[in-house]
């Protein structure tokens, strides 16, 4: 056996190299922008709006109180309740459901109550909804 084929001699590669050097340079980063907390949303009622027997003259949607744990839970529950079709792949963000399911956990109803709402109505929660999933309608249409 030849020396050429011992391992052992050969001196080890520092893949490290300059790395403390470069680690020693102050590091550039960009600003993670965060927009500004915004007060509750209240949808108001031309008339108290009723569903499965109970009046509700108005919804309360407080977006700034979701936390990441409530958009898992809109996650879970969407899971449950949408029915894919064979070989569909499901974005849940992307579909009505989520978006309903996530606004009636913030207003604190029913998701069948924000799937009965009149178009007025539902389309500007959906619209607000988007927002809170850090899309917005005009990307849904490109």
């Amino acid at each position: 056996m030849n020396n050429s084929d011992d391992v052992t001699t050969a001196e080890p590669i520092n893949r490290l190299e300059g790395v403390e050097a470069a680690e020693e340079q102050e590091q550039e980063y960009r600003e993670l922008k965060v927009e500004a907390a915004q007060s509750p949303l209240r949808l108001t009622f031309s008339e108290p709006f009723e569903y499965d027997g109970q009046k509700y003259p108005h919804l309360i949607f407080d977006w700034d109180s979701l936390i990441g744990k409530d958009f898992q839970r809109a996650e879970k529950t969407f899971s449950k309740l949408y029915k894919a079709d064979r070989n569909e792949v499901v974005l849940p963000e992307m579909k009505h459901l989520y978006h309903t399911i996530l606004a009636a956990q913030v207003a604190n109803v029913p998701p069948g109550l924000i799937m009965k709402l009149p178009r007025r109505y539902y389309i500007a929660v959906r619209n607000e909804a988007l927002k809170a999933c850090g899309s917005s309608p005009e990307e849904e249409k490109a």
